[in-house]
């Protein structure tokens, strides 16, 4: 499990370095994706970009330090197949909404 946490970490700042990097290219910044932003993003990094969807809260900064692999996971087809069916949504909002609905299903 520990080895999970670090592989996503080294990930996630990976992530938030390219992030960072196209974000003085002129490239929006991923709070201000919208689905097709995301859907445009290589596969292999979109459960990256859910997983800082999902940390990221309204003040800008990430919630929590640790994040829920299995989670992210099982909720990344998700995204992808609803983010496919209206492009122009906030990426944020969706990931945020359907993280919500899969903790209450499991309260």
């Amino acid at each position: 499990m520990n080895k999970l946490i670090i592989l996503a970490t080294v990930c996630l700042i990976q992530f938030i370095a390219q992030s960072a990097e196209q974000y003085k290219e002129g490239v929006k910044p991923i709070v201000q994706w919208t689905c097709e932003d995301f859907l445009l993003v290589d596969e292999s990094f979109q459960p990256t970009a859910v997983g800082y969807a999902e940390a990221y809260n309204k003040k800008g900064t990430l919630e929590d330090s640790i994040l829920d692999i299995d989670e992210i996971v099982k909720i990344t087809p998700i995204i992808i197949q609803e983010c496919a069916k209206d492009k122009q949504e906030s990426f944020i909002q969706k990931v945020k909404s359907h993280v919500e609905n899969l903790r209450n299903n499991f309260e």
